[in-house]
């Protein structure tokens, strides 16, 4: 067994760090793959995250050069200053159900961890805001919302027994049904008083063009909203283009929700689409054929993602928490949607998934988990 670090520019390493999952997750039908340019991308010298980060990639091969697993390691510049931590992030884990490839790539990041003098292990946790969070401890059986983690049943244990690294936070998913549903009246009713009396306003998007206009002022209010999240901390200037790309590639400016009280965002939920099938079929590549089915999956399917909701808390006392659900809800009910995925919610934010079930039904079916280390 041979543990490799990668460098960046060997493309033959960078290739079978990519190629791993697919053989990992080759007899699994609720694995989706990532949109692998955005993978590529990761390798990059030009990626965002690399003028306030540094990260390095490790493999373990057996003798025959078979992969047998993978993980990078970050030095999240702005993810420490903010916490006055000294942290070391771990991410794109894989790994076969081998205890000793396992232990190789824990040992590779804790090596590299102490030599920058980073003093914890913390993850999974990725690069950029919006990356998903956690090792799914909870819903093996169910196909993960676009972006956030699926894993094996083993790879909990072998991060607990073999990293040694324990809880940090948990991640709730809920299944929100639509079908056969009709949402209270009297709900709506309030909601268009509350936006008539405090002079909320959500407009209607109609082009990916409009929601990028207000990248910066959505950008304000993601800074202000998530304080209190574990996982939050402030974009960075130039991070803040590629989150904007990364949310419109995959969205439907009709499912992205603003709610403004004069110029400013006081409040947002995102939806998108699900377009887990269409990336199943063309195994994550989006070019040169992948995009049409894409598109083609965008307009058919009756699932929806929603990943991103909140209003700020000076403004929450004033019912723009109904305004918010009332909106979440005209995605749902009445169209052609009739299921959502309300993805990773904080499991110290129960108020939301409470208020919700008084709405509309809601079943928690999917559990991340986030894992930390001090390393002595």
């Amino acid at each position: 067994m041979k543990l490799i670090e990668i460098d960046r520019r060997d493309r033959s390493t960078v290739r079978a760090f990519l190629h791993l999952p697919f053989e990992i997750y080759r007899d699994t039908p609720q694995w989706v793959p990532p949109i692998m340019g955005g993978e590529r991308a990761r390798f990059r010298d030009d990626f965002p995250f690399y003028s306030f980060g540094d990260a390095a990639f490790f493999l373990v091969v057996d003798k025959a050069g078979r992969t047998l697993g993978r993980i990078a390691v970050l030095e999240h510049r702005p993810h420490n200053e903010y916490r006055g931590k000294r942290d070391a992030l771990l991410y794109l884990y894989e790994c076969v159900d081998n205890s000793e490839a396992a232990s190789a790539l824990f040992e590779a990041a804790e090596g590299w961890a102490r030599a920058r003098g980073l003093t914890r292990l913390v993850g999974p946790k990725g690069f950029m805001t919006g990356d998903g969070l956690g090792l799914l401890i909870e819903g093996f059986e169910h196909r993960p919302a676009l972006g956030i983690p699926y894993n094996p049943p083993h790879y909990p244990r072998q991060w607990e027994e073999i990293g040694g690294l324990s809880k940090e936070i948990d991640y709730y998913s809920a299944l929100v049904t639509g079908e056969g549903y009709e949402f209270p009246e009297r709900i709506r009713r309030i909601a268009e008083k509350i936006q008539k009396r405090s002079g909320f306003h959500v407009p209607a998007f109609r082009s990916k063009a409009e929601i990028r206009r207000y990248a910066k002022p959505l950008a304000k209010a993601y800074n202000s909203a998530f304080t209190t999240v574990w996982a939050y901390t402030p974009i960075p200037d130039n991070e803040l283009e590629a989150l904007v790309d990364r949310l419109i590639l995959i969205s439907d400016p009709r499912l992205m929700k603003l709610i403004f009280m004069g110029e400013a965002v006081v409040g947002f939920t995102f939806a998108y689409p699900d377009v887990s099938a269409a990336l199943q079929r063309s195994k994550g590549e989006l070019f040169p054929f992948g995009w049409a089915d894409f598109l083609i999956e965008q307009r058919r399917t009756r699932w929806l993602n929603i990943n991103g909701n909140a209003v700020l808390p000076e403004y929450q006392g004033l019912g723009a928490n109904a305004v918010l659900y009332n909106e979440m809800m005209k995605n749902l009910i009445g169209t052609r949607y009739r299921y959502a995925d309300l993805v990773q919610v904080q499991e110290s934010n129960q108020r939301m998934l409470a208020d919700l079930a008084e709405l509309v039904p809601v079943n928690i079916h999917k559990k991340h988990r986030v894992y930390s280390k001090q390393l002595i």
